[in-house]
């Protein structure tokens, strides 16, 4: 007789498909069955060049309810562990992910009942407080994940972290790398900061595409117009020109330095609650920076919030200016242009 698992599977939270084609599969799902388009989102898990994506990612919502999605994936390139997955096992079902309140007690019960799984320690994502574990697919034919989300966590949201350490641990699945692999190293640098703001797009874009506005929600406080109406950025060793454009749904921030210029984007997306805005970790900085700057996005984006009329709480607002005011010193002490 089998030993029942020692808990509760929790709250459906979405389900992955591994398919030769994203696109017609999840056009099926929308016009024959009924899913919803949520996004469409590229990831490099490792094997593509620095710059390129070797898996697409459809994210959809079931039908009629947007809190819980179905992800198609597609490998994009040979080397992809996506592509060579689906060569071994065929399309289907990768994973079935349910929601559960406190991880570390759910896998601490799952190693007390020697249930299976793919990784040594739980998944975690250090920025959003997002952990995963998987159970095996030994017994099922598919992995079970759980997994704890957090606000910044949200549903449908996956980040590029998760998924490239995911893929490492499915190599022994087919015939590479060992089962106890971990599934996401606890150090990982952040790659992308995500949050909401309580506004229409139009709005939203045209506040952040206005450089004045920099000082009242980020760190950039010593923005202003230079004789000739353009805009500049006063630093202590040297003012550092800026632009900001826009482009679609996203507008981006550039600071133009002699030996290479620099740019953040924030990119937005519409959705029934408000505007989704998405910031990646600009590339080339090392995991310290990374980790600083993705800590000092989410500051900013508890201010823009605030600036664009949401209710924040007073203690976490407090703590986004103080954090506001330390970034501030370092950005404005560093090297101008």
């Amino acid at each position: 007789m089998m030993t029942p698992l020692p808990l509760p599977l929790g709250r459906l939270d979405h389900y992955t498909l591994i398919v030769p084609d994203a696109a017609a599969c999840s056009r099926f799902h929308m016009e024959v069955l009924g899913f919803g388009w949520v996004r469409e989102q590229k990831v490099n898990a490792g094997s593509a060049p620095e710059g390129e994506y070797d898996m697409l990612n459809h994210v959809l919502h079931l039908p009629g309810d947007p809190s819980r999605t179905m992800v198609v994936t597609e490998g994009l390139t040979e080397d992809s562990i996506f592509r060579k997955y689906l060569d071994a096992h065929g399309p289907g079902i990768h994973h079935v992910a349910y929601a559960v309140d406190d991880l570390a007690e759910a896998y601490r019960k799952l190693e007390e009942a020697e249930i299976p799984l793919t990784s040594k320690r739980i998944a975690h994502d250090p920025m959003t407080g997002l952990r995963q574990a998987f159970i095996s697919r030994d017994k099922t034919g598919y992995f079970i994940e759980l997994i704890e989300r957090t606000e910044e966590a949200e549903e449908g949201v996956f980040k590029s972290g998760n998924m490239a350490e995911l893929a490492k641990s499915m190599k022994s699945y087919i015939g590479e790398g060992e089962k106890a692999e971990p599934s996401v190293a606890a150090t990982a640098a952040p790659t992308a900061v995500v949050g909401k703001l309580p506004c229409a797009i139009d709005e939203a874009k045209s506040f952040l595409s206005e450089p004045g506005n920099l000082p009242l929600w980020t760190a950039h406080q010593t923005v202003m117009k230079d004789s000739g109406g353009g805009w500049i950025e006063r630093r202590m060793n040297g003012d550092v020109p800026l632009e900001v454009k826009v482009a679609a749904n996203r507008v981006s921030f550039g600071w133009e330095f002699t030996e290479k210029p620099f740019e953040v984007h924030f990119d937005l997306d519409e959705t029934p609650e408000g505007v989704r805005v998405t910031v990646p970790i600009p590339q080339g900085v090392d995991e310290a920076r990374a980790v600083r700057t993705a800590n000092a996005i989410k500051s900013e984006l508890v201010l823009l919030s605030d600036a664009l009329g949401a209710s924040v709480e007073p203690k976490r607002l407090e703590e986004a200016r103080q954090e506001m005011g330390r970034f501030h010193l370092e950005v404005y002490s560093r090297k101008g242009a």
